[in-house]
């Protein structure tokens, strides 16, 4: 059976694929509709280095949202989540669509404001789709804090879920063979974490968190 677990996000969507060829990172991360070249796309070195080099698989995505009037914006949101949607979807179903089990992260009910609106709206649209493209029995949703645990600490930070990464706290002998684990050995990630790294690490946490899961 092939397990997936996806840190989602609007700008930076993480997934952590494992099959009977062991472990698989995606990152998607929205450009802005800017032009590629080297310097607009510094920001975005470390997702073209770590592909090229085929440690993991990049997503280029543009969000389609421009409008600063309520209406239109609200509508470019909406369109921009299916699209979002429809290419993760899209992405996970090149491994298997047949008996996968799909894994996410639930929602962190003490964030507010305007961006956390978006993040339920945008995560709902690919909810919906995973539904309909596999079984609901088939989807979990685990809590922030349960995440955490399975890296040692229910309140780790995104620095701890890091160290917990290169240490492999859970003793996974599947890590070590994977090119990302051995890539982020020997790193000092305790001042800042580039991105995708972070939502890759929480990816996967989220992946071993439904492995691992007792219903």
């Amino acid at each position: 059976m092939t397990h997936i677990g996806i840190d989602f996000s609007i700008n930076s969507p993480g997934v952590c694929i494992q099959d009977s060829e062991g472990y698989h990172f995606l990152s998607f991360f929205n450009y802005g509709g800017r032009s590629l070249d080297k310097k607009v796309l510094k920001a975005f070195k470390l997702h073209f280095e770590l592909n090229e080099s085929k440690i993991i698989e990049s997503q280029l995505y543009n969000r389609g949202v421009t409008s600063k009037e309520f209406l239109y914006r609200e509508r470019e949101k909406m369109e921009d989540a299916q699209n979002l949607s429809k290419l993760i979807c899209e992405k996970i179903t090149e491994w298997d669509m047949q008996g996968a089990e799909i894994y996410l992260e639930g929602f962190s009910y003490g964030s507010k404001g305007n961006s956390f609106i978006d993040i339920i709206q945008y995560n709902s649209f690919l909810r919906k789709d995973l539904v309909t493209l596999y079984k609901k029995e088939s989807i979990f949703v685990f809590q922030p804090s349960q995440v955490k645990k399975t890296a040692g600490k229910g309140n780790g930070n995104k620095h701890y879920m890091m160290k917990a990464f290169q240490d492999n706290v859970l003793e996974d002998k599947l890590l070590k063979e994977n090119k990302l684990w051995n890539w982020v050995q020997g790193k000092d990630y305790s001042e800042k974490i580039p991105k995708p790294l972070d939502d890759l690490v929480d990816a996967y946490f989220i992946l071993k968190t439904g492995i691992n899961y007792e219903c």
